[in-house]
Formats: structure tokens, C-alpha cells, sequence
């Protein structure tokens, strides 16, 4: 492919891509501009808010009431919910208010469009707060009076004590306290990359913010409760050699090269940067070292405080995460008590899905910990004594997996959570809601329609910071959204005793998705490779599709081990996460289809095991099978014309199946993979196995070195199978998979003297796949054009402009 976009890179005497395609492969067929503009209606970005009240974020006024917004045709409402009542109705008059609001913009506020941040009593009366025009406004409503609230502004790059009245900054690599105006240095003994409060160089966070040059907080240090201690990590990054990204096309219209010499290990590196926990007495500036053992390290966030804020509870891990304990630090001297531990031969979390918030909570009043553990060979919950660290009892046990621990009630002794798996003859997947006690027992379904029923839990984890309160104050109700691929999301509340429906909420209103043109896919259970273990797969299909008729088929593929991939709810198969545009590939002609094989998360084990230490290969065999069994059922798949493609470990899993089976994969787009992981940055390890080197260590005994069990990962080894079309496409700036391995697997195919497509995206972060439009539209030139058999539309005819680039969390 070469038509201005794509630098075609091959060497003198390569061998032909795609030999042996059935003549209507190459059928001269035509795709249109005006093709491509439905296909663009159907972009996960264009589709996502237009499920309308999808979900109920509910902020509660008290055990019995609660407010909150619901999406409009037109903007935005406000609900308040009396449960003793039974109702539901306007939080205010919206009329009325926007015309009480000043119009600080010089424009008057609309109705439909206000922000609100808070509604609640005060002073015997109602109250709503909002945002306009970047000020914050309260409004009494037994007047309908609004004035703007003033306060002050936060520091600049400081990190505010609980009660505001301190805050830590950094300077000169050290921590400072400022307290009024005085000033105060907490540590003095900071060095260039050995600095108190720094962005770690390894942070996916670290190159945007050298980029934006925004001033930040002090980063790994957090307050206690009482604003007397501070308890933090910094990390020594000294020995540890420059890695730079050139930002070659510089954001400010420079013509000069940007470098920014990050200290950024990589795997097996023999200066690994060590992490120091410490805390300090903000009051006398005593700092005392916190000794978790060799190898071990603390996780970001503390799970919980002590009452009366001496101690702190976090999770600690050893290297390559085979040990996580709970553990106690004493924040007035340091000390650490290890109150939980579990050991394992692989990997280990507090969550079956690494990216989930942490299934362990700490119950003060009653000095227990619930606790989450695979040692069963699925994921339970444990009940703990906190003092002495003795299992009390399993609450939940079987070939079942706890998904999310979404609410604990110590005074009443139950605890909520989600779990799959453990309805029979239910989809293996789908997560329902579950009471226990914690004195014993069986546990109770709450939910029995045969859906995906979303109940966030209470903590926060890496796609959802902040989330919403499902329960009540006092755990007596639950909000409840529930839907399937097919079936709109509808959203209850719950008794959280029975699980009896109290209030229907909302009906998501999913008409503005059908008039896009999105057709629902369809999940259907396959077998593994092995021939007894039940998959799960999400097949889109072409509009029209006719099963007499043989369509090119599109692997959607991610097959990263930390994670799940084929959507099982409503909101998930219009907009999915990665890769996007299944449905749009689908407009154009393609069946995709996504599949969650051996190695990904969501089941037991053993399950997610399969791939511990080589995650691809395996899902590999299942995708080939599963593929095979559903052409078999649905009919129309023409298994001579198979593509795949994926982002971040997506590119990795796509570029491996056309290299490892260019006898079923013929075209493969594969995007910011990480292709080798020897040139990669170390924390991988769980998911790729410790570093195993000739001379027993683990790390490099020279700078080329490759770990034995590293070397057969390498999809650089496999570039002589190249037989199909291959696009790989890199930004270069992307933080989080390292463009240099992309052009080390482009060099690979280099000296193996085959062609192959490389795009090269300038300022691009990892984001790129969501919403970069050029992006999308050449990976979709490439299948139309060398998967369909087909013309590509005229360059400008209709096609939207492609987007500026994303700057988006990634993954």
C-alpha cells in the first residue's frame, strides 16, 4: 500500500503478499466516500453518548433520597428520588433557575444545559450548587437567589493538609512545608532522580506532563487523616541510563527537535530503580524509613486509615507480584506488620482483573479484614482477624469467580459483592449481585435476570477514579443497571436484602444508536483449542449479511492477560474499548469477531494462567478455532480471506498471528505494540514471568542479552514467515509501548527482505487508536483494500477530516 500516506518499506527481491487469494478477493469492487461516512456514524466515538441514561449516578440526600442527572435530547435534567415515596421528580424549576444565574459570559444561562455540582439542605432550606462559566454558584431555592461562592484558590502544585491549613510542595528535590507564609524544608536530602514527590521517569504520566510542563503536587506522598504524618514512596533512579523520546514535530511550531531523556528502565536493566517508603512527622520533621523486605514494594494508593490515623493499610507486592500481603505501617515510627499474605507460583491480585479496585477492605469496628485470594483456584473472599492475622473463614467458595467486592456492612455482618459463573446454564461472564454474611453462609442472589448487571464497587481503579455510590448511606438500597449485547440497559433500585426491585429508574432510550445505523452483534459460547473449554465470542455482521455469501473476516483482537475484550453489555458492544470500530469494519463489509481465549481474566486460575508467561500464543490457537467453529454455525465466513488487528498489547497478539500463522492470517494492522519485551520497560513481569538469564540471574549479564524465557516472545524471530500484508503503526510519542520496538521488529523485516507497511504517526501518544481519524481511516484503507479485494474511496470525496491527535488514557 503506498498512496501518499504509508511509507512501504521492503527490500529488493521480497516475495508477493498475498499469493494465492480466490479471484473474488480482487474482485475491482468499489468502496465510496459515501460508505465510509456511514462506516464513520458508527466509530465508538461517535456512538458514545448516544445510549441515554445508560446508567444512574446517584448522589444521596440521606438513606431515602437521592438526585441524579438524566441525559435529554436536548441536554440535561435533575431527578430527585424520594424511595419512602415512591417518586421521582425535578430537583428544581430549570426555567427559573437559569434565569436567577448571572450570565458571567454575557450570554444567559440555558435550562437544559446547567452543571450541577451539588443539591442538598442548608439553613432550613434547599440549596443547589453549580458551575458557570468556570465560577461556582449556590442558589437558595425558597428564593430562587444565587450568588457566587468565593474560595481560595489551592496552591499551585501543592498537595493540602485534611484540614488545608498545611501543604506540602517540592523544591529542589525535597519536600517543603508551608504552613501561612512560613516555609519549611521536611527533607534535605534529595538528589537529581533520587527526589521526594517526583513523577516516577517509568510513569505512563511522566512524558505528557515533561510535555505540558504543568506544575504538579508532589507526587507518591499522602496525609494522614489527623494532617500529622505523611506517608510516601520515592524512587532511586540514579543508576538507571537515559531513554530519550524526540519529539520531532515540537507542539509549539519550533522547527528544532525536542529530546526528553527519560531514566527509563528496561527489562532485566542492571540499574532497576529501587523504591524507599518513608514517613514523615510534619510537626517535628522526625523521618523514619518504612523496611518492607527485599524485593517488596508498596502499591499507589492506602486501602484505609486507623481511626485515629497512626496507621495506615496498603498492598505490597514482591518482585514479579508472586507474594501480595496486606500490610499494617505505623506511620509515628515506621513499623510494618504484615497482616495478610498470599504466595504463588505466578502472578497475584486483589482482584481477578488486574485494573480492578482492590477486593479487600478493613472492618475497624469489629477489627476483621475481608480479604481476596485464587488460592482455591478462583477467586474468594476471606474473612481475617485483623489483630492477630488468623483466616477467620472463606465467605464464598466453588468453580465460581467474586468479581467486585462492592459493600461491607460490619454492624450487620453481610457483605455484597458481584460475581460470574455461578448461575448454571448463564453466560460464564456475566456479573451478578450477591449478598453474604460474615458469620457464614451461603451466599444470596440479589439479581435474576439473565444479563450484565453493572454495581460499581466503592473504591476507585484505573478507568474509573471516582465511582458512583451505588448503595445507600445505610446499604439498605442498591442501583442496579443491567443489560445485554442486544438488550438496552435498563436501571433499578434494589433492596439490597432480597434483591427485590423497589423503583424502576430508567429505560435507557438507545434510538439515536439505531438511527446511526448500529446493528447489535451477537455472543456465542465456542471451545478453546483444546477442545473442552467453553470461550466466549462477539461477532458483528456485515448490514444484509447473507449467510450463502462468503464476507472477509476481521479478528478484533487485544488478548492482553490483564483484562477481558468480547463485550458482554449493551454500552460495551456499541462503544468498545480496544480496538475501536468493529461495528464501522462491520458497515464496510467485513464480519469481526472478538474473542476472550486462554490467558484472559474473568474465569478461574487457571484459565488466566494459560498465559502466564507467554499470553499470545495460546489465544492464538483458541481465536484459529473459534473462528473456524463459528463459520461452521453462522455461515458466510470466508476463511481464506482472515484479517486481524489490535492496539498496545493488541498490536502485539495481531502482528504475532500473521507472523506464527500466515496460513490462516493474510492482513494484520497491528498499532503500538510491544513487540519484544527485552527492549521494553520493566513491571511486565507479572504477566511475562521473571527474567530467567544463562547465568541464573536476573538481570542482564550484557547490554544485548535476552532472557531465555524472553527470546521465543520476540516477534522480531518470526519476520521470515511474513507471507500476507502487515501495517505496523507507531506514534512517537507514545508513553506507554515504546516506539523503538516497533522499528526494531520494522528492522527484522528488513533484513528478512519483506515488504510491509509502516505508519508513522508524529506527536501521537498511546491515545491515538480512540479518536485519531487518520489513524482509523488508513487501517481501514489497508482491509478494504487488501482483505475486500476493493477500490478505496477518492482522497476528499466525502470522507470526514481526520482528527487532531488524542491525548487520552491509553491501554
Amino acid at each position: 500500500m503506498n498512496h501518499g500516506k504509508t511509507f512501504q518499506c521492503a527490500g529488493a527481491t521480497g516475495i508477493a503478499m498475498l499469493a494465492a487469494l480466490p479471484a473474488m478477493a480482487m474482485a475491482a469492487t468499489q468502496v465510496t466516500s459515501a460508505d465510509y461516512a456511514r462506516a464513520e456514524r458508527l466509530l465508538d466515538s461517535s456512538l458514545r453518548d448516544m445510549v441515554r441514561n445508560g446508567t444512574v449516578e446517584a448522589h444521596w440526600l440521606g438513606n431515602d433520597r437521592f438526585w441524579y442527572r438524566r441525559d435529554e435530547a436536548d441536554g440535561s435534567s435533575y431527578v430527585v428520588v424520594d424511595i419512602a415515596a415512591r417518586t421521582r421528580s425535578p430537583a428544581f424549576d430549570a426555567q427559573r433557575l437559569a434565569r436567577a444565574l448571572p450570565a458571567t459570559s454575557g450570554k444567559p444561562q440555558q435550562a437544559n444545559r446547567l452543571a450541577v455540582t451539588g443539591i442538598g439542605t442548608a439553613d432550613g432550606a434547599e440549596y443547589v450548587d453549580l458551575a458557570v462559566d468556570g465560577h461556582a454558584m449556590h442558589c437558595r431555592l425558597d428564593r430562587y437567589e444565587c450568588a457566587a461562592v468565593t474560595e481560595a484558590a489551592p496552591a499551585s502544585g501543592a498537595l493540602r493538609s485534611p484540614d488545608a491549613r498545611r501543604a506540602l510542595f517540592r523544591r529542589d528535590d525535597n519536600l517543603w512545608l508551608r504552613s501561612g507564609r512560613e516555609e519549611r524544608a521536611l527533607t534535605s536530602d534529595g538528589e537529581a532522580h533520587f527526589s521526594y514527590g517526583k513523577l516516577p521517569d517509568g510513569s505512563l504520566a511522566s512524558l505528557p506532563a515533561l510535555r505540558d510542563k504543568a506544575p504538579l503536587p508532589p507526587i507518591g506522598v499522602e496525609w494522614s487523616p489527623d494532617g500529622r504524618h505523611v506517608l510516601g514512596t520515592r524512587l532511586d533512579e540514579r543508576a538507571v541510563e537515559p531513554y530519550p523520546y524526540v519529539e520531532w514535530v515540537p507542539q509549539d511550531g519550533s522547527f528544532r527537535p525536542i529530546s526528553y531523556p527519560l531514566r527509563l528502565p528496561l527489562l532485566g536493566d542492571p540499574g532497576q530503580p529501587k523504591q524507599q517508603a518513608f514517613v514523615l512527622d510534619a510537626d517535628s520533621g522526625a523521618r523514619h524509613a518504612v523496611d518492607l523486605g527485599k524485593d517488596w514494594s508498596l502499591a499507589d494508593a492506602t486501602l484505609a486509615w486507623s481511626p485515629d490515623g497512626a496507621k495506615a493499610y496498603r498492598l505490597a507486592y514482591s518482585y514479579g507480584a508472586r507474594d501480595m500481603a496486606l500490610v499494617e505501617i505505623d506511620v509515628r515510627d515506621g513499623g510494618v506488620r504484615r497482616v495478610v499474605e498470599d504466595h504463588g507460583k505466578t502472578s497475584l491480585t486483589p482482584n481477578n482483573l488486574f485494573y480492578g479496585a482492590p477486593n479487600v477492605q478493613v472492618l475497624f469496628d469489629t477489627n476483621e479484614v475481608v480479604w481476596f485470594s485464587e488460592r482455591s483456584g478462583w477467586g474468594h473472599l476471606y474473612l481475617y482477624d485483623l489483630r492477630s492475622g488468623k483466616l477467620k473463614r472463606a465467605l464464598t467458595q466453588g468453580d465460581w469467580l467474586v468479581r467486585d467486592l462492592v459493600n461491607v456492612d460490619a454492624k450487620r455482618r453481610i457483605a455484597w459483592f458481584t460475581a460470574s459463573g455461578r448461575e448454571r446454564g448463564r453466560d460464564a461472564y456475566y456479573r451478578h449481585l450477591y449478598r453474604v454474611a460474615l458469620d457464614g453462609g451461603e451466599p444470596i442472589l440479589l439479581t435474576n435476570e439473565n444479563a450484565e448487571h453493572d454495581v460499581p464497587p466503592p473504591h476507585p481503579s484505573i478507568f474509573v477514579p471516582m465511582p458512583p455510590k451505588a448503595f445507600s448511606p445505610d446499604g439498605r438500597y442498591v442501583i442496579d443497571s443491567y443489560s445485554t449485547v442486544d438488550t438496552a440497559p435498563v436501571t433499578v433500585l434494589r433492596s439490597s436484602e432480597d434483591g427485590t426491585v423497589v423503583m424502576k429508574l430508567e429505560d435507557a432510550d438507545v434510538s439515536a444508536v439505531g438511527v446511526a445505523g448500529w446493528r447489535a452483534p451477537r455472543r456465542l459460547r465456542v471451545l478453546a483449542a483444546d477442545d473442552k473449554t467453553d470461550l466466549y465470542a462477539v461477532v458483528y455482521l456485515p448490514p444484509g449479511f447473507d449467510r450463502t455469501r462468503h464476507y472477509p473476516v476481521i479478528d478484533a483482537f487485544y488478548g492482553g492477560p490483564q483484562m477481558l475484550n468480547a463485550p458482554r453489555s449493551y454500552a460495551e458492544a456499541v462503544s468498545t474499548m480496544n480496538p475501536i470500530a468493529r461495528a464501522s469494519l462491520a458497515e464496510l463489509g467485513f464480519v469481526v469477531v472478538t474473542i476472550d481465549g486462554r490467558g484472559t481474566r474473568g474465569r478461574s486460575k487457571a484459565f488466566a494462567d494459560a498465559g502466564y508467561g507467554n499470553f499470545a500464543d495460546p489465544q492464538i490457537e483458541d481465536h484459529i478455532g473459534a473462528i473456524r467453529q463459528l463459520a461452521e454455525r453462522i455461515g458466510g465466513f470466508d476463511l481464506d480471506r482472515i484479517g486481524v488487528y489490535g492496539h498496545s498489547f493488541g498490536g502485539y497478539t495481531s502482528a504475532r498471528a500473521i507472523l506464527s500463522h500466515p496460513e490462516f492470517y493474510k492482513v494484520a494492522v497491528s498499532s503500538a505494540g510491544p513487540h519484544n519485551f527485552q527492549g521494553f520497560y520493566d513491571g511486565l513481569e507479572a504477566f511475562t514471568g521473571i527474567p530467567a538469564y544463562a547465568d541464573g540471574s536476573r538481570t542482564r549479564p550484557t547490554p544485548t542479552a535476552v532472557p531465555e524465557n524472553y527470546a521465543a516472545l520476540d516477534n522480531a524471530k518470526l519476520a521470515a514467515n511474513l507471507r500476507g500484508h502487515l501495517m505496523l503503526v507507531y506514534g512517537d510519542m507514545d508513553e506507554n509501548a515504546l516506539p523503538a520496538v516497533t522499528l526494531q521488529l520494522a528492522d527484522a523485516l528488513i533484513k528478512a527482505d519483506k515488504r510491509f507497511d509502516l505508519l508513522y504517526l508524529p506527536n501521537r501518544t498511546h491515545a491515538f487508536f480512540r479518536t485519531d481519524r487518520y489513524y482509523v481511516h488508513r487501517m481501514w484503507d489497508y482491509f478494504v483494500e487488501h482483505l475486500l479485494g476493493a477500490r478505496l474511496p477518492v482522497d476528499g470525496e466525502g470522507v470526514p477530516a481526520a482528527g487532531a491527535p488524542s491525548s487520552g488514557p491509553g491501554m
